[in-house]
């Protein structure tokens, strides 16, 4: 399975078929609007403008249905990370120019750690599982903060790591 795949199935079902309903309804209406006053001031020479007029409708419906998908995978996203998925739905809907979205991709939690022993979703500040605690990542033996691989002291309580490897546990 593809990264693009694996994103797609992020995007609700939902999502999907109101883009595929917008595009249709926003292309009808397009060509309602501009059918009847073409056909009457051009005659037979009509389909000459009602191509382009189709066309821009066309691309209208599919810019919407761009958008509704992009709101669509907000919400899927929003929610397999564990954070509000209609309050950043709501956002990228209600703010301007897209401004919501842009909003969601710089503040997003970054996605869960599943736990090796349960398999239950850790985040990423978390050195231990909720549920049954195991360890998740590395953790200073001081103060038991998560900690990087590679760093040489703690950040929270400065302890020297790699002498504390080495040390028996108290």
């Amino acid at each position: 399975m593809s990264r693009f795949d694996q994103e797609w199935a992020v995007v609700p079902a939902g999502a999907r078929w109101t883009a595929v309903l917008v595009t249709l309804a926003f292309t009808a209406l397009m060509a309602a609007i501009f059918l009847v006053p073409t056909l009457m001031t051009h005659g037979p020479k009509a389909h000459l403008v009602l191509l382009p007029m189709f066309l821009a409708g066309l691309v209208g419906g599919v810019s919407l249905a761009l958008y509704v998908l992009l709101l669509g995978y907000v919400c899927g996203d929003a929610r397999r990370r564990g954070m509000n998925p209609v309050l950043w739905t709501l956002l990228g809907l209600f703010i301007p120019y897209a401004v919501g979205v842009i909003l969601y991709f710089l503040l997003r939690e970054p996605l869960p750690v599943p736990c090796p022993a349960c398999g239950a979703p850790a985040r990423k500040g978390h050195a231990f599982c909720a549920s049954c605690g195991a360890a998740v990542r590395a953790a200073c033996p001081g103060c038991r903060q998560p900690v990087e691989p590679g760093w040489r002291n703690c950040p929270g309580c400065g302890r020297p790591l790699q002498q504390a490897a080495a040390a028996p546990p108290a």
